[in-house]
């Protein structure tokens, strides 16, 4: 069977079944595929920045107070959540990004996610969201920019997905329980180590991906 590598994005083949890993054509690289090669890419599936969304958004609705209606719950969940998360199949259709292999699909959903976070901040300023949804949007639009000028302007590789766990964790702590930071820390260190394992990311860009929503949230926060 044919798929991409993890760690360059070129294309790798099934060795035989006594190679414990997959065989990269372009490079040589093997990926390991062992109990903990398994558990860190679970981990990184689970804390992808649109589930993070949903279940940001899902716990402040349940909290109550802190979002205006079903209605607000919906649309956001679909500009945070649906929006990023439909770069996966769209990237498997687009020859541009298809080609590309994992970068592709990485610079699709840095798209489609800033789309959605444009069109998130568009209607809660016309319609007048409340202010903890109107805060989120404009922190989710924020950190999308700083990481494009980051990864573009300056070649640094923030993380993404660090990012994407952290603007969350940030904003349950809050908005709705400190006990948030503690499983938080818990999340982003297991984060920090998946995607290590997985050559993914570099230590520092995992910790700046992490503290640019921070900065941005608390920016915001003292600004409305």
């Amino acid at each position: 069977r044919v798929t991409f590598c993890q760690s360059c994005g070129s294309i790798i083949v099934q060795e035989g079944e006594s190679f414990p890993g997959r065989l990269c054509l372009e490079n040589g690289k093997s990926e390991r595929r062992g109990a903990l090669g398994v558990l860190a890419k679970i981990i990184r599936i689970i804390t992808v920045a649109p589930i993070m969304s949903l279940v940001l958004f899902t716990l402040m609705w349940l909290h109550g107070g802190l979002i205006r209606g079903v209605g607000e719950y919906i649309v956001s969940v679909i500009f945070l959540t649906v929006f990023p998360i439909s770069a996966y199949p769209l990237q498997r259709v687009l020859p541009p990004f298809r080609e590309r292999g994992r970068d592709g699909q990485r610079s699709l959903a840095m798209i489609m996610a800033n789309v959605g976070y444009a069109l998130g901040v568009f209607y809660a300023l016309i319609f007048g969201a409340s202010p903890a949804v109107l805060t989120l949007f404009l922190t989710y639009l924020m950190s999308g920019a700083a990481l494009l000028v980051i990864n573009k302007l300056f070649g640094f590789k923030a993380s993404g997905h660090a990012c994407g766990l952290m603007g969350p964790v940030t904003a349950l702590a809050y908005y709705v329980s400190r006990y948030a930071l503690a499983i938080g820390a818990i999340l982003f260190a297991a984060v920090i180590w998946g995607s290590l394992r997985m050559k993914r990311h570099t230590l520092p860009q995992l910790i700046v991906g992490g503290l640019i929503p921070v900065a941005v949230f608390f920016f915001w926060i003292l600004v409305l």
